[in-house]
């Protein structure tokens, strides 16, 4: 019987380590399961911030053309006025007047 125990005692550890290495290998696929899920989340988050990126870069250059069609108004508006004091002048001028 000595014989059996062993055998039997060798079937055990033998399943222990079994169990032991399924563990393992369970624990390994949970954590690679989890850094996969969290490398997606990452990428999804990298692909978001760049459309972000991407649409801050689009708002930019258009209220920059905004920016210069203003200016182009009030340049214009100002040259506007600037004529408009030189005819006034010339037409008004005070010599004119004690005539």
């Amino acid at each position: 019987m000595p014989e059996n125990m062993t055998s039997y005692q060798q079937f055990q550890q033998q399943r222990f380590a079994d169990q032991a290495q399924q563990a393992v290998v369970a624990q390994q696929a949970i954590a690679s399961a989890g850094a996969d899920s969290f490398s997606q989340k990452v990428t999804e988050t990298i692909t978001q911030l760049r459309a972000i990126s991407s649409d801050l870069h689009n708002a930019q250059k258009q209220l920059e053309a905004q920016m210069g069609a203003q200016q182009r108004q009030l340049q214009q508006m100002q040259q506007t006025i600037e004529n408009v004091c030189k005819q006034l002048q010339q037409s008004y001028n005070p010599r004119s007047m004690l005539q």
